[in-house]
């Protein structure tokens, strides 16, 4: 089966097909084609309407890049991108303007996203501004009322970024998403700039907003801990590509490759001794995405590995027959949790060789 199939029967807001993207680099001033970064490699996925899709993996595996591909805020090396049924991987920037009120993005850093020099109605008024929707008397009471929806007051809207917290800055945020009523609104690491309890409240709020105005969420984080508390589905990426997509309860009751069981095992709520000793059992550094490995992108650091297969053959998403969790491994886990002999070795009892 193919990895599209391994989303839910649901009406999909954006679907991706064989996307890549890939980035000329030059080491000097006058050196041409010097190199190429591989961000993104044959990825496919739908998001579906309503749904919360979690992308994680490492930084530098490429979720920032493939969202914002999807938002075409980047221009594809190849692929398909489409936005509720239309094909908008080949429209010019012009064509692109009034789908840009339907699609939004949350930046990681509330710091570094707000103009330092703008008052908040400025900030959250801009959206309705450049799409001509409100202005004066209409503008003012509109960001009044958005600021109210993200759990701030009124009465800051003339205030500057530097006067709020981090975890307010980054409601203002929210808030400019929200303006112009989209559809979609992909969140880029929106709480790892904040502490634990900061993150919990925007968390929340990002769920309560959801159900209020019918939302769509791409949700990118590091951390499955976070992706956990709001996402419906997980999409694994590493090193550019998808190796595991399932539900959010499919993934953390059962991980099936070998690189997100090394995840879930640094998760901190696992306390498990054996578990410990599992984040032990993937060796050497992130390959260069200048010079991925052939094959298997995983199959240099994976304690699964066996020569002359995963690093001749490319492994296929492939859904598992009666579910909807999608795998891109020669040798896919089948038990968890897993003792470090087990996750070592293909063949065991229990782990499918």
């Amino acid at each position: 089966m193919s990895a599209a199939s391994a989303a839910p029967a649901a009406e999909p807001i954006v679907e991706v097909e064989h996307l890549t993207k890939r980035f000329p680099v030059k080491h000097g001033v006058f050196a041409r084609g010097a190199g190429v970064v591989h961000a993104v490699e044959d990825v496919t996925l739908t998001v579906n309407r309503g749904e919360t899709l979690g992308i994680v993996g490492e930084s530098g595996c490429g979720k920032s890049t493939t969202a914002r591909l999807m938002l075409r805020l980047l221009d594809p090396t190849e692929g398909t991108i489409r936005f509720e049924g239309r094909d908008i991987t080949s429209l010019s920037q012009r064509e692109l303007r009034p789908l840009r009120r339907q699609m939004q993005i949350v930046f990681q850093d509330p710091y570094a996203s707000l103009n330092p020099r703008k008052t908040v109605e400025q900030i959250v008024g801009d959206p309705f501004k450049i799409h001509g929707t409100a202005r004066g008397g209409e503008l003012r009471r509109r960001v009044q009322e958005l600021l109210e929806v993200v759990g701030l007051s009124p009465e800051h809207i003339s205030r500057y970024p530097h006067e709020f917290s981090g975890g307010q800055r980054q409601r203002i945020g929210v808030a400019r998403a929200l303006a112009l009523n989209p559809r979609l609104i992909v969140c880029d690491e929106p709480v790892s700039a904040l502490d634990v309890s900061m993150q919990a409240q925007v968390l929340t709020l990002l769920r309560s907003l959801q159900d209020e105005f019918d939302l769509t969420y791409v949700f990118i984080s590091h951390d499955l801990s976070v992706i956990r508390q709001i996402a419906d589905r997980i999409a694994v990426m590493y090193l550019g590509r998808v190796v595991e997509l399932a539900t959010a309860d499919e993934l953390f009751e059962n991980p099936r490759h070998p690189y997100t069981a090394v995840l879930m095992s640094a998760v901190p709520r696992m306390t498990d001794e054996t578990q410990k000793k599992v984040r032990k059992t993937v060796t050497g550094d992130l390959p260069s995405p200048l010079a991925p490995p052939a094959a298997c992108v995983f199959h240099p650091r994976c304690p699964r590995f066996q020569e002359g297969h995963c690093d001749v053959e490319t492994p296929v998403l492939t859904t598992r027959e009666g579910t909807t969790h999608a795998v891109a491994c020669h040798y896919p886990l089948e038990s968890w949790p897993l003792t470090e002999e087990e996750l070592r070795t293909p063949g065991l009892a229990g782990v499918s060789g």
